[in-house]
């Protein structure tokens, strides 16, 4: 294990790729986000992830995570970036990263 841990924000593409990228990498996944928490569950279940949440404030609050991959549509990704970077965390976003030159 790498020892570096990684919440997951999105998972359509972020389960199918991010997930199991990270895992086979030896990172540590002890959260997915999904704005449906039963998405959530299933997903996290299916990975044996340990935790499932729908509360993306709490998810990028905690001091155990040292990155968050956003892979959600684009429309959120400004802003999603843009707490997980003010909460200090490290930061891997799926293109583009914001949805215009003004953001």
């Amino acid at each position: 294990m790498s020892g570096l841990r990684v919440g997951v924000v999105g998972l359509g593409f972020g389960a199918t790729v991010h997930v199991p990228a990270f895992l086979s990498e030896g990172w540590e996944v002890p959260v997915v986000w999904s704005r449906r928490m039963e998405r959530a569950r299933e997903q996290a279940a299916a990975f044996g992830i340990a935790e499932a949440t729908d509360d993306f404030a709490a998810l990028v609050a905690r001091p155990d995570l040292d990155a968050v991959a956003i892979a959600t549509p684009p429309v959120a990704h400004f802003e999603m970036v843009m707490a997980a970077l003010a909460a200090g965390k490290h930061v891997l976003c799926e293109k583009p990263f914001a949805l215009n030159a003004a953001q």
